[in-house]
Parts: C-alpha cells; sequence; structure tokens
C-alpha cells in the first residue's frame, strides 16, 4: 500500500514540528512513517530521500522563528 497524498503532507508536517520525529526520519525514513502507520512505495521512498534537505530546510526555517524572544 502507498502512503496518499495527505499522509506525505503528514509526514512533512511532522518533521516540521517535531525534532525527534526529523531525526529519525533522517537515520530510517520506513521505520519512521510506520510510526504513523504509513507505508511507502520504493518511488515514494527515493522522492523522500531526494526532498531531504528541503525537508531539513523547513525545520531550520520554523526554529529560527521560534528562537525570537516575544515582546
Amino acid at each position: 500500500m502507498m502512503a496518499t497524498e495527505a499522509e506525505l503532507k503528514k509526514i512533512g508536517i511532522k518533521a516540521i514540528e517535531d525534532d525527534t520525529f526529523r531525526d529519525a526520519l533522517k537515520v530510517d525514513p520506513v521505520k519512521a512513517a510506520a510510526t504513523l502507520g504509513i507505508t511507502f512505495t520504493p518511488e515514494q521512498l527515493a522522492e523522500l530521500k531526494m526532498r531531504k534537505d528541503v525537508l531539513e530546510k523547513a525545520g531550520l526555517r520554523e526554529s529560527k522563528i521560534l528562537g525570537y524572544p516575544i515582546v
């Protein structure tokens, strides 16, 4: 069974919001997705690996926003 677009979006959002999940996704994307009940096709896994940099940059951008003091 392949991951749906909604499931892929769920993974992306989780990777941005959850540092632990993002780290797990980098190490073993199949295992990390399985924690959400999501399964990749080989093609989806290859695409995810290609987009890894995009997810990492999104996570860094989110962290920078939260790093500013609230006045």
